[in-house]
């Protein structure tokens, strides 16, 4: 019997995103005033009364497939942060993972700002709780990378913190494309990587799950 609901629980979210798929397609492709609920069920290849069991209505879509959208990405940035290379290139990873991809699949759109001004009040804070994850996942690697409870080092940990959060929302204010956006999110990396080594006095490299090596910079 649990082995059945846990069946029918994977199939149910397996469908979902399914759904969440399609919608996202259709809205960055035709707009969300242009996309209705019969577009959105043949989009997934489900009937409307069949997608009418998981969604009430189109809003209902829409927020439940944009909150999904964020929350997969905040899930592979954290992953790209963990990744054995140097801190550059991992902060590099985190912020083309989520900044970067997001941006170039909203980018792509010819409907982007319709689609940012039709998130509701409800939509826009599941968001803002799912960018706390990210931030609470990104504050725990530095954590880890800068170590102490020094009221010095904890400053510095907010700094380095708060310019990952918010420096990519002013290096996108110009509209750039992808390509571009993606360029100074990699400048951008280099800058915090070099202020965190040059703050420690070290070089960082991750070695392993949560293990990271410092190597001396001041006597080379």
């Amino acid at each position: 019997m649990v082995r059945a609901v846990e069946i029918e629980s994977a199939h149910r979210d397996g469908r979902r995103a399914a759904i969440h798929a399609a919608a996202i397609a259709r809205f960055s492709a035709h707009g969300y005033a242009a996309t209705s609920m019969a577009q959105i069920a043949a989009a997934a290849g489900i009937s409307r009364p069949a997608l009418y069991q998981y969604f009430d209505n189109k809003d209902d879509v829409f927020a439940s497939a944009f909150v999904a959208l964020f929350d997969a990405h905040v899930d592979r940035a954290l992953e790209a942060f963990g990744q054995p290379v140097s801190l550059s290139a991992r902060l590099d990873l985190l912020l083309q993972r989520f900044d970067g991809d997001l941006w170039e699949r909203l980018a792509a759109s010819p409907y982007a700002d319709e689609i940012t001004s039709a998130k509701s009040d409800e939509v826009n804070a599941a968001v803002l709780s799912v960018v706390g994850r990210f931030a609470r996942g990104v504050a725990e690697q530095l954590a880890l990378i800068a170590p102490g409870g020094s009221v010095d080092t904890e400053s510095m940990r907010d700094g380095w913190l708060q310019l990952l959060l918010l420096a990519p929302k002013g290096l996108k204010s110009d509209r750039p494309s992808a390509e571009t956006f993606r360029r100074r999110l990699t400048t951008l990396a280099r800058t915090v990587a070099a202020d965190i080594e040059a703050q420690l006095g070290h070089s960082v490299q991750i070695v392993g799950a949560d293990a990271f090596e410092q190597v001396d910079q001041r006597g080379l």
